[in-house]
């Protein structure tokens, strides 16, 4: 018997008891874009793929001295993990503004979610967001960048930006705001940036070792305890497709080829227009908005993409066992070079 949920999220839900160890994260084949939540389609396999490579990758990168919350090897879909505490921060409108309250954070706790998504990048791909932040010069300073970069660019070493975790959605944020709603100090904030720099940098050589470009990714991470009595940092949550962009052969093998899918769709479109709407109105629920008032929803994908994607989950997980393990999980799997070529064509048809 499963112990209950006490957290159901758009991808995976979390069971347990609360505050007691372990926790285990129970990935589903839901699948999650735009901050939308849980859209129409269910990825047949994503769900044992995803808790295999969590593990994987948390397991590659305690070989490389980086600490995380992983407890045992994956069984099916679920995922033993050390527990810990969330201060969610309470919202409130101000002047028609929504504001968020970060005091718990103050506290300086221990075994405690950062309430930061911290973004790596290795280059700018298509379609990046960090496009639109470094048409500001000093942003660009802030992040290390002496000019602003161009579609394609790769840098030589990870750029790092960090963005909200526990609001209704994510807003990128400057340094000096993701330390003071953390309640980082500068030894911590250094700390914790130089660690998604390494971390990121060796599932770069990891990427690089099946022929499988990393651009950028997403870490999250929890404060520990260390013996001198300073904070550090583990990571958590989990590591995957969802959380990376990948590409082969000039196609994406990530949640981004199911984002290019929707872009140009009448329900992208009202859902930029209801974040607008819920941001100018300090309201929280946009997606509210986003239904009731513009009427719209995701359609669910075409019978060949939906395919498509749930083959990116698997060739990835046999691509990185062979090369790394030595064994094969889906045998079954379409090699990552005939997956980029199928995707590839099935852009050329959509756009036919």
């Amino acid at each position: 018997m499963l112990p209950e949920i006490i957290y159901k999220g758009s991808v995976k839900d979390v069971r347990g008891k609360t505050g007691v160890s372990p926790y285990i994260f129970e990935y589903s084949d839901r699948y999650s874009i735009y901050d939308w939540g849980q859209m129409p389609d269910l990825l047949a396999h994503k769900g044992e793929c995803l808790a295999f490579l969590a593990w994987f990758f948390f397991d590659y990168l305690e070989k490389k001295g980086v600490k995380h919350h992983l407890l045992g090897k994956p069984e099916g879909r679920l995922l033993s993990v050390q527990p810990v505490d969330v201060f969610k921060p309470a919202s409130a409108t101000k002047d028609g503004k929504l504001v968020w309250d970060y005091s718990a954070y103050q506290k300086r706790p221990v075994n405690a979610l950062v309430p930061l998504e911290v973004i790596f990048r290795f280059g700018v791909p298509e379609g990046s967001s960090l496009l639109k932040r470094t048409a500001d010069p000093a942003y660009c300073k802030e992040i290390g960048l002496d000019h602003a970069p161009e579609t394609g660019d790769m840098f030589a070493h990870p750029v790092i930006e960090c963005s909200t975790k526990l609001e209704n959605k994510d807003r990128y944020i400057s340094r000096t705001e993701a330390a003071k709603i953390a309640g980082l100090n500068e030894t911590e904030l250094q700390n914790l940036f130089r660690l998604a720099s390494d971390a990121a940098a060796h599932l770069k050589t990891c990427f690089d070792g099946i022929g499988v470009t990393l651009w950028d990714g997403k870490f999250e991470f929890a404060f520990t305890e260390e013996e001198d009595g300073a904070r550090g940092f583990m990571l958590v949550d989990s590591i995957g497709p969802d959380e990376l962009r990948l590409t082969q052969g000039g196609m994406h093998l990530s949640k981004e080829m199911l984002r290019a899918h929707y872009k140009g769709s009448a329900w992208l479109a009202a859902l930029e227009k209801a974040k607008t709407l819920a941001d100018e109105r300090g309201e929280k629920d946009w997606k509210n908005i986003c239904r009731e008032e513009l009427r719209q929803s995701p359609a669910p994908l075409p019978k060949e993409a939906k395919e498509k994607a749930e083959m990116i989950y698997m060739s990835l997980c046999e691509a990185l066992t062979r090369k790394y393990l030595g064994t094969s999980v889906y045998k079954d799997a379409w090699p990552l070079d005939i997956l980029s070529t199928s995707l590839k064509d099935l852009r050329e048809k959509a756009a036919a």
